[in-house]
């Protein structure tokens, strides 16, 4: 079934270029065109952390031959970009840094691991209490915004899809969002919670209600897709989300924000963060 929302995008999505991922980059831009997207923003994990089990995995030459043939395949009839999804950018700097000097579309951020402990580990509720476990979540959380120099913070209340339970922090959470409205950086909204039994996307209607009332108004918006099903799912969901807080959609092109809530994209007027 073709798209028939205002979401012309899907801005984050992972191919076998990242590590959990088994779809082709030529697979999945051939079904956002079959569901009926203008664009498609490939977000390819990069993981510094060895014990992440995608640690040295993506390789940027093979990324980049296969955005180009993608581009090549599929001009005029899908912008294919080309995004990177860096976690816990705060704790590796220098890498960092060499990736914002890369002709990125597209630097999505998001943290997976604090205390050296991966958010999704079966046991971790063994170890830490849940309200330990969002609020050092949140700290690192944080310390990526606070490092800044990337276009938007990925599922901000990440811990949920897997725990199944939130702790929302105020003071944390306030000062989060403070910080990414202060720096114009875009909060994601992600569907990815609603396919794995949540109740609502990333972020929660709270959160979001916070975000707005810190004058953010920017979000980028993503189904973290990792098959070619997932492209665009629940995105009636977030329309819901974007229609009553009034938030605008973000698309980046070489590092540029264009508003894409209908008719049509426009130029944002800020420079990449």
């Amino acid at each position: 079934m073709n798209n028939s929302l205002p979401i012309t995008h899907d801005s984050h999505v992972h191919s076998l270029i990242s590590c959990d991922s088994t779809a082709s980059i030529d697979a999945m831009c051939a079904s956002a065109i079959a569901k009926g997207f203008e664009r498609i923003c490939f977000t390819e994990h990069f993981d510094m952390n060895p014990k992440d089990s995608g640690f040295q995995y993506f390789n940027p030459e093979r990324y980049s031959r296969e955005i180009r043939q993608a581009r090549e395949k599929y001009s005029g009839r899908l912008t294919v970009l080309r995004g990177i999804e860096f976690s816990e950018p705060h704790s590796y700097p220098a890498e960092f840094e060499k990736f914002q000097r890369m002709d990125f579309d597209f630097i999505l951020c998001s943290v997976h691991w604090f205390a050296d402990q991966w958010i999704a580990e079966k046991d971790i509720l063994l170890r830490y209490s849940l309200e330990a476990i969002f609020e050092m979540y949140y700290g690192e959380v944080m310390k990526t915004v606070a490092l800044g120099g990337f276009d938007a913070l990925a599922h901000i209340d990440f811990p949920k899809r897997y725990l199944g339970r939130t702790h929302e922090p105020a003071d944390m959470i306030d000062e989060i969002l403070g910080e990414i409205v202060r720096r114009d950086i875009a909060l994601e909204l992600n569907s990815s919670p609603l396919r794995k039994g949540n109740s609502e996307p990333y972020p929660s209607d709270s959160i979001c209600r916070r975000y707005s009332a810190q004058g953010g108004r920017k979000v980028t918006v993503g189904s973290d897709a990792h098959s070619e099903d997932e492209i665009g799912k629940d995105f009636d969901r977030l329309w819901d989300v974007v229609s009553r807080h009034g938030f605008r959609i973000v698309s980046f092109i070489n590092r540029r924000g264009e508003f894409c809530t209908p008719p049509a994209c426009t130029p944002n007027t800020h420079p990449p963060p």
